[in-house]
């Protein structure tokens, strides 16, 4: 798999004197730097300048780190950030703490007016709430987002191929 194809690129796309130019600068860079030498240079050019598509131009520059600074630089541009916490899971730990902290405030004023010690009834609201609030949130971190991340990226590179 090329690593152009990670960016939805496609190996037999064309490419064009615009692309080949660009191109050529990452090879006049690799000279400037020294990890190419000036007859490595022409060869690269010379094959660059005939290379019909993408997967032949990455033949010449898959080694060179300039090329592999442009694909991440490329990836870290395409990908897409974060989703963040859908409402729905705010509003499920909203609703959540009203029943408990009724449930809780009930039990502690008979509590304290009482003044006698009384188990902790409460528990039998706070955990099943609890746990189907846990339950979903971590559903929703798990299964739900990366889908939803997945099917984002996917949007995001077909509107690039367009």
């Amino acid at each position: 798999m090329s690593s152009l194809e990670r960016f939805g690129g496609d190996r037999e796309t064309r490419v064009g004197n615009a692309e080949r130019a660009s191109l050529t600068e990452i090879l006049r860079s690799a000279v400037d730097q020294g990890y190419i030498d000036l007859d490595e240079y022409e060869k690269r050019v010379d094959v660059l300048m005939a290379a019909k598509t993408v997967g032949e131009t990455e033949v010449v520059l898959a080694d060179l780190p300039a090329y592999q600074r442009v694909l991440k630089a490329q990836e870290d541009a395409f990908t897409p950030d974060r989703l963040p916490t859908p409402e729905w899971i705010k509003w499920l730990w909203a609703g959540v703490s009203i029943p408990i902290g009724i449930a809780t405030g009930v039990w502690a004023f008979v509590f304290f007016l009482s003044g006698s010690h009384q188990y902790f009834w409460p528990v039998w609201v706070v955990i099943p709430l609890g746990v189907v609030a846990s339950v979903l949130t971590v559903a929703e971190k798990n299964i739900i987002r990366p889908g939803e991340e997945r099917k984002r990226r996917e949007r995001m590179r077909r509107r690039r191929m367009d």
